[in-house]
């Protein structure tokens, strides 16, 4: 028997364990890109995780609408995790495994929004060095994806933030005192 390690469906690691998508792969595989994708790939799992259990308590406590909007964020999330497991994939690797974030408990809508909002903003601030560093790389659809990737996380702040303007105006206006002490 001949060893070859360009044999498709070899249980050998390396390049040719896995199949090759040649026209989908312009900048060849950036260690560094590789580990921007794959700590993205984490944050947003652990991200979709955390919106659904938030989604889940919110529901326990006959929140509704705010269980509806983190099921939203959830799919987002995941989605956002299927764009970056098919850069993954263009660029010739498979995700490793992510190492997930556990889902943080919150008493009210606004622990949780809070916490959203933080997990949030890991996700800008690693998508905003990631496409930086595309950048200057040179690699155009890496720096296309976190480019959008980071507009999409901003969009998704700004409606976390206004979900948590609403309800501390929500709370001071059911919050109206009667007498004043004049």
């Amino acid at each position: 028997m001949h060893y070859s390690s360009r044999m498709p469906g070899s249980v050998m690691p390396g390049l040719g364990a896995h199949p090759q998508v040649p026209q989908a792969q312009t900048v060849s595989a950036n260690s560094q890109i590789l580990g921007y994708l794959g700590r993205a790939l984490s944050l947003e799992f652990s991200a979709g995780q955390h919106y659904l259990a938030q989604a889940s308590l919110a529901k326990f406590r006959q929140e509704i609408a705010f269980a509806e909007g983190f099921v939203t964020l959830a799919n987002e999330e995941f989605q956002h995790a299927n764009l970056i497991t098919d850069r993954m994939v263009a660029q010739g690797a498979l995700p490793a495994g992510s190492v997930l974030r556990p889902a943080g408990p919150a008493t009210n809508i606004a622990e949780a929004l809070r916490s959203c909002e933080e997990r949030e903003v890991a996700l800008i601030q690693l998508y905003s060095e990631a496409s930086q560093y595309c950048a200057n790389f040179g690699a155009h659809e890496d720096h296309a994806l976190f480019s959008r990737l980071l507009e999409e996380e901003h969009t998704q702040l700004m409606r976390v933030q206004s979900w948590l303007e609403e309800y501390f105006h929500n709370m001071t206006q059911a919050y109206q005192p009667t007498r004043s002490f004049v």
